[in-house]
């Protein structure tokens, strides 16, 4: 059996393995270390077999010394990735299937991300987004559709997504009046008192009145008013006791 000796074939050979390596080492980093490890396995089985046939581990036959040189190619190569990897995930990133990638926690891009399973509620989030000028991105996961923005644009987009959900903002009542008559009466009371007040669409796009807590429980006031008012209207037309007022 001939030795193994460097020749133009040979060389040639191993920078195609280089190349290959390469390809590997980019396309698919994980399989690059599945290779580097499969082929520490069959360079130490080539060099038994070396050992057993001459006793040492040297010279070997062109076939053995072509595949032992192969396989430290694609040992270089995958070591190449793991060392990479570590270097990288040293520096904040964080590593899934395929390159380390950064981590948004560790660089203050956090980012937040709610998905609803109601359709139109989904799109009015993503239509309120749009027109406060709040970019927004869309993945899909696990079949569900989730609508994700930056960390710097929370505060806008938390209070839209707060809105939309239905949730009370804190420091706030809110009250829902089913009766349209009763809700218009309320809403004029509140206008003719002054007091600052927004009407909100919240749970299956009801109405509902919110306002600052500190101005207290202004539906049982506006009852109050409402009955006492009530009252003096029928004294006055002569329907009812002063007294019972």
């Amino acid at each position: 059996m001939e030795p193994f000796q460097w020749t133009r074939q040979s060389v040639a050979f191993m920078a195609l393995m280089g190349g290959v390596a390469l390809i590997v080492a980019v396309a698919a980093p994980f399989g690059s270390i599945a290779l580097g490890a499969a082929a520490l396995l069959a360079l130490g089985a080539v060099l038994i077999k070396a050992m057993l046939r001459t006793r040492n581990w040297w010279p070997l036959t062109a076939v053995e010394g072509t595949i032992a040189a192969s396989c430290l190619v694609l040992m270089f190569g995958g070591l190449g990735v793991v060392g990479y990897s570590i270097v990288r995930m040293g520096e904040g990133w964080h590593m899934t299937i395929g390159w380390p990638h950064v981590d948004p926690a560790r660089t203050g891009e956090r980012t937040r991300a709610v998905s609803y399973s109601d359709p139109s509620r989904q799109q009015r989030l993503k239509d309120a987004l749009r027109e406060a000028g709040v970019p927004f991105t869309v993945r899909m996961e696990e079949g569900k559709e989730f609508v994700g923005w930056k960390a710097e644009h929370d505060a806008v987009a938390g209070a839209i997504n707060q809105k939309v959900s239905g949730a009370p903002r804190p420091g706030t009542r809110n009250v829902h009046i089913p009766a349209a008559a009763l809700h218009a009466e309320f809403i004029a009371w509140l206008t003719q008192k002054g007091i600052k007040h927004e009407v909100v669409q919240m749970h299956q796009g009801e109405d509902w009145v919110v306002w600052d807590e500190s101005a207290g429980d202004l539906m049982r006031q506006f009852m109050e008013a409402r009955a006492d008012a009530g009252c003096k209207g029928k004294v006055a037309a002569g329907k009812s006791d002063a007294g019972r007022c």
